[in-house]
């Protein structure tokens, strides 16, 4: 199975914003893995050991980028890719969808690709489901449990009353 999470280096969570000129800024705080992220590289790893097969990481970002990508091969990635251009930086959610989904496509032959619920330093939780509206696939959001068998991916995740599969 070729696998692909998708990772974002953001803000450290316990870092205070703050305001500068009028406009909200994080400052200098360290960057990160997103923690949603590293949920999904698990959910990614989780696969890859029952069912063989790879996993990619990919990201968007500047050289400072490279550290989510390093964090997602320590955890046991197999690859990873950095998708850096100044062309690329303050893109909005449909933008990165659209970037991210063509280098799925150029991978080629990809079976699934996980995404964390929303990157803590926008919050939108947009992006997961755009890009696999762009790849013509189902967006299964919000999973807990991931089991496929053959052809089939059944999943299961929290709802108000319960459960939902």
């Amino acid at each position: 199975m070729k696998i692909v999470v998708c990772v974002k280096q953001v803000p450290d969570s316990a870092a205070k914003v703050v305001v500068e000129n009028g406009k909200v800024s994080w400052g200098d705080a360290p960057l990160v893995i997103n923690p949603w992220d590293e949920y999904a590289v698990e959910a990614a790893l989780r696969q890859k050991e029952a069912l063989g097969g790879s996993v990619t990481a990919i990201t968007i970002g500047g050289e400072g980028s490279k550290d989510a990508l390093k964090h997602a091969l320590a955890m046991g990635a197999d690859d990873a890719i950095l998708i850096s251009d100044p062309a690329l930086v303050n893109m909005d959610t449909q933008a990165t969808a659209q970037v991210l989904a063509a280098a799925i496509q150029k991978i080629g032959g990809v079976d699934m690709a996980f995404f964390g619920r929303q990157a803590i330093d926008g919050d939108a939780g947009l992006v997961p489901a755009q890009t696999a509206r762009l790849l013509g696939w189902p967006a299964l959001t919000l999973s807990s449990v991931i089991k496929v068998d053959g052809g089939s991916v059944k999943v299961e995740r929290g709802i108000e009353e319960g459960r939902q599969i």
